[in-house]
Formats: structure tokens, C-alpha cells, sequence
């Protein structure tokens, strides 16, 4: 990646977007979903699961849609968000490297700086990290800053006014606000931080989705920038250790790997988050029924977060690795390859619930259904669940409490590209 040119980079992004469209006129719904090239995702979703429980598609991956195949696949410790080429060892050449043939293109996980935010980490370095995170990001110590939070949300309404941008104005305040508190980032740091933030978001979709060289640009900056910024607050951390997360995390991890895993909070937690509360607020705004429950019931909260993560999980395709010989729907699937999970069709599964489409935080879940995400234990993302869960519960519950009367005043853009966090962009709204 640090030897490209821009135009090199901009030739591999754009022969990457070729092929993705070449494989979609074939009608390969995977590759379909890979070029957004629908406003009906679900459709394609839907698609994919009358392929098979397991498919294999042009675009060079095994595919499934089908929620106990999804379910198999994300609890198997063969499979990786982490490419077994990253662990194999430098093949000899006498120092000499081959030049590579002008029609091979190097994978989006070579050119993009995945490594430096914690995504191509193994499924045991994951529940490592989870362990040492605990203490100060699990479950219980975030609830102790579940105050803080509710006033970060109210005064980011009392500032945004009677007419704003939930994601810009509400989303991207709260979250970042908050992220940036856990990590410690000092007063002087915080515009830097927020903007950084900003111009990481769609790291997700640039696994699999070739971005516009524009938005790799500011992905590689704002992932450069994230990095400095947290080389500096690291080495206070040093000097002034703590009760905090970074100096817990330096007491019992080596510096690239606490950069990495800050920089996986600051860029892509901040965004699971606010993905969340945004596709919680356009769900319940849908439903005026269940919207009015929240607002006269605040405890529902927690229900309709959980409920959002299978009807709009902030995560749609999971893409991991074998990294052996396997079978997995009764299918052999290969060492090195590429098996996605559909999550969000898999999460709308009808083998194993009632009307899925339908977004009801009080429905029950049938004895068939499990519960899984993209926070699976493994994943690098599992270290964010209790974060991204206490930024929308005390999301929903300020914003339900402040803006009972909260309304749309135009429609909900989403990020060109986003095949995999379909995230929103602009969600003008009213109170």
C-alpha cells in the first residue's frame, strides 16, 4: 500500500468495481449487493437463500442466507475474519521480488490499512482482547457511563435546534463524543478526533466493496492520522498511567497492538454505533406504534436495539476465511476460501420466523432461532457489542424522552458503496 501511486491505487480500486459490475449483469445477487446496485437489498438477500444453503459465486466466495448455516459459520473457529495468507511465512527469493503480471490485481485487504485498525485480527486474538477490553468496556463498566451518555445526547439535541441532521448533528456527535471520552483523548485533540472519525467511516464496506478513490483516500489518511494521534496519547499514557483503557491496555499488550485496537474503537465503533441509533430511529419512526411505546415506556429500549440488530444490522455482509479444509452445509469448503455471510437475510430468515420483515421488538423468537451478529465471539467487531449497545439504548431513551414529537422532513440518503454497513448518510429530521 505505501509504494502506490494514487493512480495505482485508482486503477486497482476501479478494476476491482469492473469486475464486481461484469459479475452482476450475470445476475449473481452477492455481486449485486456488492455494486449496490439495488435499492431492494432484501430482495437480494432473498435471492441468495433460493441459491442454496450454501452457493458459490462469481465473484469468487461461498454465500449464505440461511440462518442456521449463517449461525454455523460464525461460531466456527476455522473461519476468519483474517486471511490464512497472513500468517504464512515470506517464500524465499534471494532477495529478489517477481514483478507482478499486469493483469493481477492485488485483494483490497493489500492496499487498504485493515491491519492498522484491528480488522484482520485472528479469532484468538479477538477473544484475548475482549478479556483484557472487559474491565473497562464490557457490559457492566459501560453502564457506569450511561449517565454521561444521556447528557451527550441531550446536549447534542439542545444544540442541534428544531430541525437537524440525526446523523451528522445527533449520531456522529454522540458516538464519536463518547468514544473519545473513553479513550482519554485530551481537550485539544477533540476536533482532530472527531474529523479523523469522520473520514474513517466505511472502513466495513471497503472490505469487500471497492471504494471510489476518494473515500480510500481519506479511509488511509484519517487511518494515518488516528494512528498519530493515538502514538501521542499512548506515549502521556506512558509517562501518566491511569485507571483508563489505554494505560489497561499497555500494561498487558505491546503499543502497535493498543494503537490498532483504539483506532477499531475511535473509527469503526463510533460508526457501528451511530449506524445503530439511526436505523433504530428510521425503524420506529416506520412503526409510529411501537415509537409511542418507547417514548411512554423508555425501558423498551433495550428490545428495540436488539430487535434493530436483526431487522437493519449496522453490518450486512461478513466476510471470513478458512483456514482449513472444512464442510459447511454439507459442502467442502476449501483452505483460503472466502466464505460470506449474508447476515441480513440470514437474520430474516422465514425457516425460523414469522413475518421477518416485519420490525416488532415484542415478538418471540421461535426455539430455531439463535442470536447472532456481527458481534460474534471471534470477530474483531465482538469487542465493540457493549459499547455499540449503551450508545443506542441511551440513545433511544434521551432522544424518545426529548423528541416525542420527533418527525422525518425528507428522505434517508445512504453512503454510496455501503453494500456492507448500508449506512446512513443524511436522515433530516424535525422535532
Amino acid at each position: 500500500m505505501a509504494s502506490m501511486t494514487e493512480s495505482e491505487l485508482g486503477r486497482v480500486l476501479l478494476t476491482h468495481r469492473g469486475v464486481q459490475w461484469i459479475i452482476g449483469t450475470k445476475d449473481d445477487p452477492y455481486a449485486l449487493l456488492l455494486r449496490t446496485a439495488s435499492d431492494d437489498p432484501h430482495r437480494l438477500g432473498e435471492l441468495i437463500r433460493e441459491r442454496g444453503p450454501l452457493y458459490w459465486s462469481s465473484a469468487e466466495a461461498w454465500v449464505t442466507a440461511h440462518h442456521d448455516v449463517a449461525a454455523a459459520a460464525l461460531d466456527d473457529p476455522r473461519l476468519s475474519f483474517r486471511h490464512p495468507d497472513a500468517d504464512a511465512p515470506a517464500a524465499e527469493d534471494g532477495g529478489e521480488q517477481r514483478e507482478p503480471m499486469p493483469w493481477e490485481v492485488p485483494a483490497l485487504r493489500e492496499i487498504l490499512p485493515f491491519d492498522e485498525m484491528f480488522l484482520t485480527a485472528g479469532r484468538a486474538d479477538c477473544v484475548r482482547v475482549r478479556e483484557l477490553l472487559e474491565p473497562l468496556l464490557g457490559a457492566e463498566a459501560l453502564e457506569r457511563r450511561r449517565p454521561a451518555a444521556d447528557r451527550a445526547l441531550r446536549g447534542a439535541l439542545a444544540a442541534a435546534g428544531a430541525e437537524f441532521d440525526l446523523r451528522a448533528d445527533i449520531a456522529d456527535v454522540f458516538a464519536t463524543g463518547l468514544v473519545r471520552e473513553i479513550l482519554g483523548v485530551p481537550e485539544e485533540d477533540h476536533d482532530r478526533f472527531a474529523a479523523l472519525a469522520r473520514g474513517g467511516a466505511g472502513a466495513l464496506d471497503a472490505m469487500v466493496c471497492s471504494p471510489h478513490l476518494r473515500t480510500a483516500h481519506e479511509l488511509i489518511t484519517s487511518v494515518d492520522g488516528m494512528g498519530s494521534l493515538l502514538t501521542e496519547l499512548i506515549a502521556r499514557r506512558r509517562e501518566q498511567p491511569g485507571g483508563n483503557l489505554v494505560s489497561a491496555l499497555l500494561a498487558a499488550a505491546p503499543e502497535d497492538e493498543v494503537r490498532s485496537v483504539c483506532t477499531l474503537l475511535a473509527l469503526v465503533g463510533s460508526e457501528l454505533a451511530a449506524n445503530v441509533f439511526c436505523a433504530a430511529v428510521e425503524a420506529l419512526l416506520d412503526h409510529p406504534g411501537v415509537w409511542r411505546q418507547l417514548c411512554e415506556n423508555p425501558a423498551l429500549a433495550p428490545a428495540v436495539v436488539e430487535e434493530t440488530l436483526r431487522y437493519a444490522p449496522p453490518v450486512r455482509l461478513v466476510p471470513l476465511y478458512a483456514h482449513e479444509d472444512l464442510e459447511l452445509a454439507g459442502t467442502a469448503v476449501p483452505a483460503g476460501s472466502q466464505v460470506v455471510v449474508a447476515l441480513e437475510a440470514a437474520l430474516r430468515d422465514p425457516a425460523v420466523r414469522a413475518e421477518p420483515a416485519v420490525f416488532d421488538p415484542a415478538a418471540e423468537r421461535s426455539g430455531r432461532q439463535r442470536v447472532f451478529s456481527v458481534f460474534s465471539e471471534g470477530l474483531p467487531t465482538s469487542l465493540l457489542a457493549p459499547l455499540v449497545r449503551l450508545l443506542a439504548d441511551s440513545g433511544l431513551r434521551a432522544l424518545s424522552a426529548e423528541a416525542p414529537g420527533l418527525r422525518r422532513t425528507g428522505p434517508v440518503l445512504r453512503r454510496l458503496r455501503s453494500g456492507v454497513t448500508g449506512a446512513v448518510l443524511e436522515f433530516p429530521a424535525a422535532r
